[in-house]
C-alpha cells in the first residue's frame, strides 16, 4: 500500500497530485518490480472532484492494483463534543463515516469498475460495511473500531451484513457492490 493521505505528515497529501501521485507511484513500480507485489493507493476522504479525478487517472495509467478510500480526515464535524475537538491532524473513527462513504462513491464513478476499491473510514457496524460496499467498495478496511470491540467486532459485521444483504435479495457481497451508483 502506499499511503498518500495521511494528515499528521506534513506535505505528504501534496503527493495526491496528479504528477507527484504518478512521479511517486512509478517509483514505488520500479522498487517492486523484481518481486511485484499488490499496489494500491491510499487517498483522502478529503479529496475533491478535482483531485479524485486526478488520482483515478494515475491509478488507471499505471495499473495500480486498487485504491484505499479514505483515510482519517481533517475535517471536523460539529456533532464533535470533545474538549479536544478542535485539535489537528487525522479524524479517525464513526465521525468520518459519511464523509469517507461519499468520497468512495465519487471514487467509484471515476473507476467504473476498472479496479478493486477498498472502502474504510468509520466502519464499524455491519450497516457501516454495507454502505460502503453499496457505493463501491470490492473489500472493506477496519480500524479504529476494532481499538474499541476487539476481534468480536468481525463476527458482529459479518453477521449484520449477512442479513443485509438476505434483506435486500443479494446472494453475494459481490452482487451488491456499487448498487447505489
Amino acid at each position: 500500500m502506499c499511503n498518500v493521505s495521511s494528515p499528521n505528515t506534513p506535505g505528504l497529501r501534496n503527493l495526491q497530485g496528479r504528477t507527484q501521485l504518478a512521479d511517486l507511484l512509478k517509483r514505488v513500480q520500479d522498487a517492486i518490480a523484481a518481486r511485484p507485489v499488490p499496489l494500491l493507493v491510499k487517498i483522502a476522504p478529503d479529496a475533491v472532484d478535482d483531485d479524485l479525478d486526478d488520482i483515478v487517472a494515475v491509478c488507471r495509467e499505471l495499473r495500480m492494483d486498487g485504491i484505499i478510500v479514505g483515510n482519517t480526515t481533517l475535517s471536523r464535524p460539529p456533532s464533535l463534543r470533545s474538549t479536544r475537538c478542535a485539535e489537528t491532524g487525522g479524524l479517525s473513527g464513526a465521525p468520518l463515516t459519511a464523509l469517507a462513504t461519499e468520497a468512495l462513491r465519487r471514487t467509484a464513478q471515476r473507476v467504473e469498475g476498472q479496479f478493486p476499491l477498498v472502502g474504510c473510514g468509520g466502519v464499524g457496524s455491519g450497516a457501516d460495511a454495507y454502505a460502503k460496499i453499496r457505493a463501491g467498495a470490492t473489500l472493506v478496511q477496519l480500524y479504529s473500531a476494532m481499538v474499541f470491540e476487539g476481534p468480536p467486532l468481525i463476527r458482529r459485521i459479518k453477521e449484520e451484513l449477512a442479513g443485509l444483504l438476505a434483506r435486500d435479495g443479494f446472494a453475494t457481497v459481490a452482487d451488491a457492490v456499487g448498487a447505489d451508483l
